[in-house]
């Protein structure tokens, strides 16, 4: 772990440059491309996340800003005026966002960061044209009245799924090449009030 680096770094989500750096998931994809691959150029940060290299040099500004990304110069290039490539590497290994329950900002900027996530969530689970098309998906949504044991049941399982995915991820971390996505898994597990109507049972039958 380089010196600029921590475990974890405290990001405040009402502070304008943390912001900027992290509202979109394309700039938080870049900084987990970055986190993975290592200290990285920028040639090689463009071709993981499939930008050109003057629109990537546009995020990495923001998550500079941030502070998720630092950056130094490299040697000069033979045959490119003494140019010196920049490689960026991340400054912190996980994103932790304190959030105070009683803050009216802090909770409207987790459901701002949140909404564009699921929307790609959705997207994905809705299209058809996915490997394997539907019959290579599992969605479920489920509104019912559960007990306490039931409840404590999904809380745990929903755990051990969690500890799938860290597993996963901790396994490509090492692997210092461009990071792809083969699943897509999403979970979502919220009390809701008492007012809402329980859903029927869909099933398709594919033929």
């Amino acid at each position: 772990m380089s010196d600029n680096m921590t475990e974890t770094q405290k990001l405040q989500l009402t502070r304008a440059p943390v912001w900027q750096g992290i509202r979109l998931p394309l700039r938080l994809r870049i900084f987990e491309a970055a986190r993975r691959l290592g200290e990285s150029s920028v040639t090689e940060l463009a071709q993981a996340v499939g930008l050109n290299r003057t629109a990537l040099y546009f995020h990495l500004r923001h998550l500079e800003k941030a502070g998720l990304l630092t950056s130094r110069a490299g040697e000069p290039t033979p045959g490119r005026r003494g140019k010196r490539p920049r490689y960026y590497s991340v400054t912190t290994q996980e994103l932790h966002f304190p959030v105070d329950p009683g803050a009216k900002r802090d909770v409207q900027r987790v459901g701002e960061l949140y909404r564009p996530w699921l929307t790609e969530s959705r997207a994905a689970a809705l299209d058809a044209k996915s490997p394997g098309g539907f019959q290579a998906k599992r969605v479920a949504l489920h509104w019912e009245n559960l007990n306490d044991d039931e409840i404590a049941r999904v809380r745990s399982l929903a755990n051990e799924l969690d500890e799938i995915m860290r597993r996963a991820r901790n396994r490509s971390n090492s692997a210092r090449k461009a990071p792809t996505a083969n699943m897509h898994v999403a979970l979502v597990v919220t009390p809701v009030d008492g007012h809402v109507m329980p859903g029927p049972d869909i099933k398709f039958k594919f033929s």
